[in-house]
C-alpha cells in the first residue's frame, strides 16, 4: 500500500517534535516532524498548514513532510488589501 499525502492544520504542539494535526477530512492524527524539519530547525505553530504522509499501518499516525508557505496558508504578509501607493 502506497503512503498517502494529505493537507492538514496543526492544532496542538506535543513533546518530542510531535503535533496533533486536523486533516482536510476532519480526522485528527498525531504526526512527527520529518528528518529535514529537524535538521533545518523548522518551527511549527498552531494554525500552520502542513502536508502530512499518513502511515499505512496506523491511520492515526503520520509524518509532517512540508510546511506550506504563508501565502498558501491564506495569511497576509502585512500588506493591506486594496492599498495603493
Amino acid at each position: 500500500m502506497e503512503p498517502r499525502t494529505i493537507l492538514g492544520t496543526v492544532i496542538e504542539l506535543l513533546p518530542s517534535l510531535k503535533a496533533r494535526v486536523e486533516l482536510e477530512d476532519r480526522r485528527r492524527i498525531v504526526a512527527h516532524a520529518g528528518a529535514a524539519s529537524k535538521v533545518n530547525f523548522v518551527r511549527l505553530r498552531p494554525g500552520d498548514q502542513v502536508a502530512v504522509v499518513i502511515s499505512p499501518q496506523d491511520e492515526t499516525r503520520g509524518r509532517i513532510v512540508k510546511l506550506l508557505e504563508p501565502q498558501v496558508r491564506g495569511r497576509s504578509r502585512g500588506i493591506a488589501e486594496g492599498s495603493q501607493e
